[in-house]
C-alpha cells in the first residue's frame, strides 16, 4: 500500500479548537522543544517606518515538560542581543489585535501564568512593536500560545539571503551559515536550526531578487531526529500552523476480497474526518481508524482517501493506493514489445485463469497477433469475472525519401531533408535529416527507422545560367584609350565587370581607360530576385587594343640669347614616335622635320617652339617651350626722382636689357656710406621712404643672359 499527503515529513499536532473543542492526536518531542518554522525575511511595507527586524517570527513545539517563559532563552542567528520575553498589557493589545484579523478558526493565546503547556505549539515574535498587518494570519485554523520579545531590537534577528539582486535559477552567493536555538536553561537543553544563506528562496521559488522579492523567506525544519532543513517561501504570511491529513498505515498486498487496518491522522482545527473511496466497506468511515474490506472485482487495486474538515468547512485528503495479490489478478503477457513491425508477429499470453475468451473470438491462453489494435481478454477467477487488455501498434516499415531542388546553380548551396526514419547518415558524411550540399550532383541517405533501414537518392541538375552581351563603340585606338561599355542583356540583370588590367566596375554601363596593350573584358550577369536562372559569364579575350602614343620633347641652347650671339640649338628627344614636325612661331613661320638644328634669330622677343611627334597608328604628342631673345647687355638709371605720390617718377627703378636677371641686387647708401635698402627684383622700385631730400649712391649686380656677372655704381636725387 503506497500513501500520499501534502506534507513533506510526518508530524502530529495537539489541537486545541477555538470554540473549546480540544481534540488531542498529538506527537509530543522527547526532548525539551522542537523548532519547526523560521519566518526569516517578515514583510513590513504594509506599515509606514516598520522595521524588518521587529516583524520576524519563528513557531516551535514544547516538549514532554510545561517551560516557564522566564526559563528560555533565544540566541539570535546574527549578533543581535537577546532582551527576553514580556508578557504585559502591550501583548495582550497585541495579541487581541491580531485575532481580530483572523478569518479562518484560529486563535492565539497567550501563556497562563508565563507557563507553556506541554505539547502546544508556540509561536515567538521578536517585538510587540510589530505590523499588524505585515504578515497575513487570516487563514489560522489552530490555536497557538505566542509570545513576545521585549521591543528594542530593530536588527534583524535571522540573516537573509547574500545572492545578487539580479533574479537566477540557481545559487549565486557563496556558501554561509548561520544558526538559530533557543534553551531551557534549567535543563541546558538546546534546539538550534543551522541554515545556508544563499539557499533562501524568494517569492518566485528562485534566487536573489531585491528585499521585497524576498519577504516571505522561510526555514521549515523538519523532527525528530536531526533536523533538516526545507527552503520555502509562502509570502507575507506568518507561520501558522498548516492544515493537513496524512494516512500512516501500510499493510501488505492483500487477497481478493482481503480485509485490512487504516489510520490517519490530521492537523488543524478539525470538524470532522472521513474515509473515501473503492466499492468495498468501512468500518467505520468517519474515524481516525477504520477496517476496509476489498469489494468484488478490486483486483488490481483501488484509491482510498483519507480527509479532514476544518471548522471553518475546508476540506483536504491524503490518499492510500491498496494493492491485490498478484496470483488473484489477470494480466496479458506479450512475448516482446508491443509495437511491432508491419508483416511481423506477436505473441499475446494470458495469465491469472483457468478459461479465456479474447475479443478476437479465440479462447486460448495465448493468441497471435499482426495487426493494430486493442486486445481485450476475460476470465472467471476467485475475484469474479475479470478482464484485461493490452494495445498492439504495429509500424509500417521503413521508407526513405529526399525532398530537395530539381536544379542548383554551381558554387551555391541547397538543402535537402531526408524522412521516413530517425536516423540518417548521408553519402557526405553528414547525419541529420537536413543537410546543405553546394552545386549540382547526385547525393544519398541510409535511413534507419524502427523497422528497418532503407536507402534513397537524389540528382541535382545544373541550374539555367543567364548569358549576358555587351557593346563597345571602339575597341582600338591610341592610349589611353577611354571607352564606355554596355551591357546589352536583360536589364534586370546586376552586372560587374573586369578587366584585364586589373580594372572592376559594376552596373550596366562600365567606362574604363586602358594604357597601350591588348585586354580581355570579362561580364557577368546576376539574374534579379525570384529569376531561378543562375548567374553567367561573358569573357572575350583580346577585345580592347590600344596603341602607344608618342612622347614628344625637345631641348633648347640656349634658352636665353641676345642679338650679339642670335644661334640656337634644337634638339629632337622624343619616344615612341617615327617623324617629328618643328614648328618655330617666327615673324616667317620656319617648319623642320629633322631631329636637330640651329636657327638664327634676328629680333628681339619671345618665340614659341613647338614639336609634334607621330607615330604609324596615327598617334600624336606635341612639346612646345619658349625661346626669348634680348639686346646686348645694357642698364639705364635716373639721376633724380620725386616720390609725392603724383604718380609720375614717385621711384628709383633700374633699367635693362636682361629680361630675367639672376642674382639681381640693388642697394642705395647715404652720404656716409650707410645701406639704406636692398632690393632682389629689378621691378621693384626704391620710394625714398623715411629719408629727407638729398643725394644718395647706388650699386647694383646682376648676372645677365650670357651668365655673367654685370656691376653698375651712381648717384640719384631725391627731390619731394
Amino acid at each position: 500500500m503506497k500513501s500520499s499527503n501534502y506534507r513533506r515529513f510526518p508530524v502530529l499536532l495537539a489541537v486545541l479548537g477555538c470554540c473549546g473543542a480540544n481534540t488531542a492526536f498529538a506527537q509530543i518531542p522527547t526532548k525539551c522543544l522542537e523548532i519547526e518554522r523560521v519566518l526569516a525575511d517578515a514583510c513590513n511595507s504594509a506599515c509606514a517606518g516598520a522595521q524588518e527586524g521587529e516583524n520576524e517570527m519563528f513557531r516551535f513545539i514544547v516538549g514532554p515538560q510545561p517551560i516557564e517563559l522566564s526559563d528560555l532563552q533565544a540566541t539570535w542567528a546574527t549578533p543581535n542581543a537577546f532582551l527576553g520575553w514580556v508578557q504585559n498589557a502591550t501583548t495582550a493589545s497585541v495579541t487581541a489585535q491580531l485575532n481580530a484579523t483572523i478569518t479562518n478558526c484560529g486563535w492565539l493565546v497567550e501563556p497562563q501564568g508565563g507557563i507553556l503547556p506541554a505539547g502546544r505549539r508556540v509561536l515567538g515574535i521578536t517585538s510587540t512593536n510589530l505590523c499588524i498587518a505585515g504578515n497575513s494570519f487570516a487563514g489560522l485554523n489552530d490555536t497557538l500560545f505566542v509570545i513576545f520579545q521585549a521591543p528594542g531590537n530593530t536588527f534583524g534577528h535571522f540573516k537573509n539571503h547574500n545572492n545578487n539582486a539580479g533574479i537566477t535559477t540557481f545559487p549565486s552567493g557563496p556558501t554561509s551559515y548561520r544558526t538559530f536555538q533557543l534553551t531551557m536553561l534549567s535543563e541546558q537543553c538546546v534546539d538550534s536550526v543551522t541554515y545556508n544563506l544563499s539557499l533562501m528562496v524568494n517569492q518566485y521559488g528562485t534566487y536573489g531578487g531585491s528585499y521585497t522579492d524576498n519577504d516571505g523567506s522561510s526555514l521549515e525544519v523538519s523532527w525528530p531526529g536531526a533536523p533538516l532543513v526545507t527552503y520555502v517561501n509562502d509570502g507575507c504570511q506568518a507561520p501558522i500552523t498548516p492544515f493537513w491529513t496524512q494516512v500512516t498505515t501500510q499493510p501488505e498486498e492483500l487477497p481478493c476480497g482481503g480485509t485490512t487496518g487504516l489510520a490517519g491522522i490530521a492537523s488543524g482545527n478539525i470538524a470532522a474526518v472521513f474515509w473515501t473511496g473503492g466499492t468495498g466497506t468501512f468500518t467505520s468511515p468517519n474515524a481516525y481508524s477504520t477496517n476496509y474490506t476489498l469489494g468484488a472485482n478490486e483486483t488490481i487495486g483501488t484509491t482510498l482517501g483519507f480527509c479532514a474538515v476544518s471548522a471553518c468547512g475546508d476540506t483536504t485528503c491524503s490518499t492510500v493506493d491498496l494493492q491485490v495479490e498478484a496470483s488473484t489478478a489477470l494480466s496479458i503477457d506479450p512475448d516482446g514489445p508491443t509495437t511491432i513491425c508491419d508483416g511481423t508477429t506477436l505473441v499475446l499470453t494470458a495469465n491469472g485463469g483457468s478459461a479465456y475468451t479474447w475479443n478476437t473470438g479465440a479462447t486460448t491462453a495465448s493468441i497471435s497477433v499482426d495487426t493494430a489494435g486493442t486486445y481485450v481478454v476475460e476470465t472467471t477467477n476467485a475475484c469474479g469475472s475479470v478482464s484485461a487488455n493490452v494495445t498492439v501498434t504495429v509500424n509500417a516499415a521503413t521508407v526513405a525519401s529526399i525532398a530537395g531542388p530539381a536544379a542548383v546553380c554551381a558554387g551555391s548551396s541547397a538543402e535537402l531533408s531526408a524522412a521516413g526514419g530517425n536516423s540518417f547518415i548521408w553519402s557526405t558524411g553528414a547525419s541529420g535529416d537536413t543537410i546543405s550540399v553546394e552545386g549540382p550532383g547526385t547525393y544519398s541517405v541510409i535511413v534507419t527507422g524502427d523497422c528497418g533501414a532503407d536507402t534513397a537518392s537524389i540528382s541535382l541538375a545544373p541550374a539555367e545560367a543567364v548569358i549576358p552581351t555587351f557593346s563597345a563603340p571602339i575597341s582600338t585606338g591610341c592610349e589611353p584609350l577611354c571607352i564606355e561599355l554596355n551591357a546589352t542583356s536583360d536589364p534586370t540583370f546586376t552586372y560587374a565587370w573586369s578587366f584585364s588590367d586589373g580594372g572592376m566596375a559594376d552596373g550596366p554601363a562600365a567606362q574604363h581607360c586602358f594604357d597601350a596593350g591588348v585586354y580581355d573584358v570579362t561580364l557577368t550577369a546576376i539574374p534579379a530576385d525570384g529569376d531561378p536562372r543562375c548567374p553567367g559569364i561573358l569573357s572575350v579575350p583580346d577585345i580592347i587594343e590600344a596603341w602607344l602614343t608618342p612622347i614628344a620633347s625637345f631641348s633648347i641652347s640656349p634658352t636665353v640669347v641676345t642679338l650679339d650671339a642670335p644661334i640656337v640649338r634644337f634638339m629632337d628627344l622624343s619616344t615612341n614616335s617615327t617623324s617629328i614636325q618643328w614648328q618655330l612661331g617666327t615673324l616667317e613661320p620656319y617648319t623642320s622635320d629633322v631631329s636637330s638644328f640651329t636657327y638664327t634669330f634676328s629680333e628681339v622677343d619671345c618665340y614659341t617652339v613647338a614639336l609634334l611627334a607621330s607615330n604609324a597608328d596615327g598617334c600624336s604628342d606635341t612639346a612646345e617651350d619658349v625661346i626669348c631673345v634680348e639686346d646686348a647687355f645694357s642698364l639705364w638709371a635716373p639721376n633724380s626722382f620725386t616720390p609725392n605720390n603724383d604718380g609720375i617718377n614717385d621711384g628709383f627703378l633700374l633699367i635693362t636689357s636682361v629680361r630675367t636677371p639672376e642674382d639681381y641686387l640693388l642697394t642705395i647708401y647715404d652720404r656716409w656710406g650707410h645701406a639704406l635698402a636692398s632690393l632682389t627684383d629689378k621691378a621693384d622700385a626704391w620710394a625714398g621712404e623715411n629719408v629727407p631730400d638729398g643725394v644718395y649712391a647706388w650699386t647694383v649686380r646682376l648676372r645677365d643672359s650670357r651668365g655673367k656677372m654685370q656691376e653698375r655704381q651712381g648717384h640719384v636725387t631725391l627731390l619731394r
